[in-house]
């Protein structure tokens, strides 16, 4: 893997947070961004939808 992968790779993840659905418990990636927003997120187990709480 070349640097420039390396680099790529560590700036994905850090866009991206981890969150627990409240319905089913599964936790899965999303955007930082829709998180910081308050955006309204899809569970891709249960398919419920949710917005996490700040």
């Amino acid at each position: 893997m070349s640097f420039l992968d390396s680099a790529m790779k560590r700036f994905k993840n850090a866009a991206n947070g981890s969150v627990t659905c409240p319905i089913c418990g599964n936790k899965s990636q999303f955007a930082a961004s829709k998180i910081r927003q308050g955006q309204t997120l899809l569970c891709p187990k249960c398919k419920s939808l949710f917005v996490v709480p700040r």
